[in-house]
């Protein structure tokens, strides 16, 4: 494996082999497949990576499709750092979904294990295939920004960087992590399963301050868009079939503006990166209650995504988007709001539409009868069979579908 891309490969050897019709691609600011109009809305199951009991993922893929949720997107990651110091960094483990037995790498003294065996990408075989069996397409993240379950800073704490952003230009890092993503993106390369392979969840210069490593001084939207180029043209040639997509947060890079989500703040270009040439669609994500935010403010974000997306050329997909339950939000900021979650997904959910998005993601899926219950709520949660469902899942899907019959 080569460890190093070189620069100026070609465009024509980032294009690779022609999809076939049963792959998702790119059409101008649309998704196209078997020669027809994909415009979607999908979801978020993140745990339906590492669920061990298979038929917890079957009843999630049942009931997804059954609600026309046909594109998921979830964790192609989860480490185990086993010299992890008690109390040390990255802070991880039993977050979201809870404790599992299920892993892909390994970490132990600095040295990576991937995970071949049964509890490891054996377990994503079977995760993949019933996907296919189902007509599911994933999008697969391929680290993480953030602690839970590892993601970038386990790669760093190993490999002696100091601080988050090491992750994106320490040769010794970078090398490792393509050795992660080789091991994963060739096993799937011919899965029509795969709607796209994406390079992280929400890739930043810095991330949680008491969690995770610190930011260091010299991060900048250029460095982390020098790695997405790196890292995108890696895997188009590996996998010249799927499509790659960044991850991020879609915040935009204009000096001198006075909001952090658009004067570069965290160290990202939603223009810059979607234009590069690797790169097949954008993604944004929002939420107004962390990010101490209006809807109204997120009805805006929309509209500038969707004028980026007609200057780009390329679809944007907005992959996470939420709106907190009046008890999640007074338990997890002590504040309340006016809104209900109908008043301010439901706007926002029609702005997807009018502003021509190519696909939406809502941020997750709940799923009722699973074998141990509920699945997790982090407060976010639209579980199906809920009342609000009807209105956020169903009639939406319904409404996105019917541009792909115009």
């Amino acid at each position: 494996m080569r460890s190093i891309i070189v620069a100026t490969a070609s465009l024509a050897l980032l294009t690779g082999a022609a999809p076939s019709p049963k792959y998702v691609k790119p059409d101008g600011t649309r998704f196209e497949l078997d020669g027809k109009p994909y415009y979607f809305a999908g979801t978020n199951c993140y745990w339906c990576s590492f669920t061990a009991n298979m038929s917890d993922v079957e009843i999630a893929f049942d009931q997804a499709a059954k609600a026309g949720l046909n594109v998921i997107r979830t964790w192609g990651f989860n480490e185990v750092n086993v010299t992890r110091i008690p109390g040390g960094l990255p802070d991880y483990g039993g977050e979201g979904a809870g404790p599992t037995q299920i892993y892909y790498q390994s970490w132990n003294n600095s040295k990576p294990t991937i995970n071949y065996g049964e509890n490891g990408l054996q377990h994503f075989d079977k995760v993949v295939a019933l996907a296919e069996k189902k007509g599911i397409k994933l999008v697969v993240a391929l680290t993480n920004n953030w602690a839970d379950y590892g993601g970038m800073d386990v790669y760093t704490v190993n490999l002696g960087g100091q601080y988050h952003d090491s992750f994106f230009v320490e040769p010794k890092i970078k090398a490792a992590f393509k050795s992660y993503v080789q091991a994963v993106v060739s096993r799937y390369r011919k899965s029509p399963a795969i709607f796209s392979w994406e390079l992280a969840n929400e890739p930043r210069c810095g991330a949680d301050g008491v969690r995770n490593l610190p930011r260091g001084p010299n991060c900048n939207p250029t460095v982390t868009n020098q790695w997405m180029d790196e890292i995108s043209r890696f895997i188009k040639k590996i996998d010249g079939v799927h499509m790659i997509t960044t991850g991020e947060e879609g915040f935009f890079n204009f000096p001198g503006d006075p909001d952090w989500a658009y004067n570069g703040a965290d160290g990202t270009d939603f223009y810059a990166n979607t234009k590069l040439p690797a790169i097949s669609y954008g993604t944004y994500h929002a939420y107004p209650d962390w990010w101490s935010k209006t809807p109204e403010w997120v009805l805006n974000f929309t509209v500038q995504h969707g004028i980026a997306q007609k200057k780009i050329g390329k679809p944007v997909v907005w992959e996470e988007y939420g709106w907190m339950t009046p008890e999640a939000r007074l338990q997890s900021l002590g504040t309340v709001s006016n809104y209900t979650r109908l008043q301010a997904i439901g706007p926002w959910q029609k702005a997807t539409i009018q502003n021509k998005l190519a696909g939406d993601q809502f941020w997750q899926l709940g799923i009722s009868n699973l074998s141990f219950g509920r699945s997790t709520n982090d407060g976010f949660t639209i579980y199906l069979d809920d009342p609000e469902a009807k209105t956020l899942v169903y009639d939406h899907v319904k409404e996105v579908n019917a541009q792909n019959h115009k």
